[in-house]
């Protein structure tokens, strides 16, 4: 049986440390970018609504001066200000009911975290080693079952491609063995990469 050097362990050691090390300054790093992602979201759906209301304002501000009618003929002489404009109810009721239908749609965003289906990149299988590596709540390691196997899985990505940068980037970690797998429900359903 080899026997190891007491400078032999703790280059092992040193080693060890230095991986941990790398590997939590990536989850950190794959952490803010998920939260910047979040961010450029919740911008996107500001901006969205931001943008049709001016549309809508601009459009309306278009229809009254491009098809504003005679108002000495609709008021039959009655001379009306400046800052006044005779709409019919008609015109009217069609913008409360265009406003009504863009209020009702919906702009909610899913959390990847609460996806019943997702990817995730595998990073090994085990028997008889199974526990959990961070909190439910704020995990993207997760533990997934694939037959009698205990499945640890970086990730939660909507799509495949999402998946396999992560993949690739872990493969450069020296992670030779990470694939990509399909998860429904906890349980692992196909790889493919």
């Amino acid at each position: 049986m080899p026997i190891l050097t007491e400078k032999e362990l703790q280059d092992i050691v040193n080693k060890e440390t230095e991986a941990k090390a790398k590997i939590e300054e990536k989850n950190l790093e794959i952490r803010q970018l998920y939260k910047e992602k979040q961010n450029v979201k919740s911008q996107k759906k500001g901006f969205v609504a931001s943008t049709v209301i001016l549309g809508i304002l601009f459009l309306a501000l278009l229809f009254t001066v491009l098809f504003q009618p005679n108002l000495l003929e609709i008021n039959e002489g009655v001379i009306i200000s400046d800052d006044e404009v005779v709409i019919k109810k008609s015109v009217l009721k069609n913008y409360e009911n265009k406003v009504m239908e863009l209020e009702s749609q919906d702009f909610n965003y899913t959390n990847p975290l609460e996806l019943k289906e997702f990817y995730a990149v595998q990073l090994g299988a085990f028997k008889k080693f199974n526990t959990k590596l961070s909190s439910e709540n704020y995990s993207v390691v997760h533990n997934a079952n694939f037959k009698d196997f205990n499945l640890y899985t970086l990730g939660v990505f909507e799509t495949e491609a999402e998946a396999l940068k992560l993949r690739n980037v872990l493969k450069q970690l020296n992670f030779k063995d990470a694939f990509v797998g399909k998860y429904k429900d906890g349980e692992r359903v196909e790889s493919n990469y």
